[in-house]
């Protein structure tokens, strides 16, 4: 099945226990949480609220009053998968190594200032086009291709 951004799957929760000893008010985490919303916090099996109990910082989860001594007396349920990065990846980032081993990776610019057309299913691309101009796209059965300037460079297998 496709899916359009992060494939769904399932991951067991994950849980920090702490033991708390009435002064340390700071606990750092196992991994980083989205957001309050994302983890369950327990003191010998209390519910505790964000804001009002405990605030977050990144991976750091800091009480308002110091747990009391005691094993395993904290705990936190990560609900979820924790803290995701962005989904659209920063320009001048994505590089060679990052595409799939079947991906042809050629240098093509395109002219992002002339509107050219994207012919489809056009398998007579020289008869058809008798002027190939810098940026065009061109899909042959179920390969693209793109004019460089000077040559047609395939952009997929």
């Amino acid at each position: 099945m496709a899916y359009i951004g992060n494939q769904v799957r399932s991951v067991p929760f994950v849980v920090d226990n702490f033991s708390g000893d009435g002064s340390n008010q700071n606990f750092t985490l196992s991994r980083v949480p989205a957001s309050t919303s994302s983890i369950a916090v327990f003191i010998n099996g209390l519910y505790q609220r964000p804001t009002a109990n405990y605030t977050l910082d990144i991976q750091t989860i800091s009480f308002t009053t110091a747990p009391a001594s005691g094993t395993n007396n904290v705990l936190v349920l990560h609900i979820g998968e924790g803290q995701i990065a962005s989904q659209v990846p920063t320009d001048g980032t994505v590089t060679t190594p990052k595409f799939a081993a079947n991906v042809a990776v050629t240098q093509f610019t395109a002219n992002t200032t002339l509107r050219v057309p994207v012919y489809t299913s056009n398998t007579t691309r020289d008869s058809t086009i008798t002027t190939p101009q810098t940026g065009m796209i061109v899909m042959s059965g179920t390969q693209f291709q793109g004019y460089n300037g000077s040559n047609w460079v395939v952009l997929n297998n």
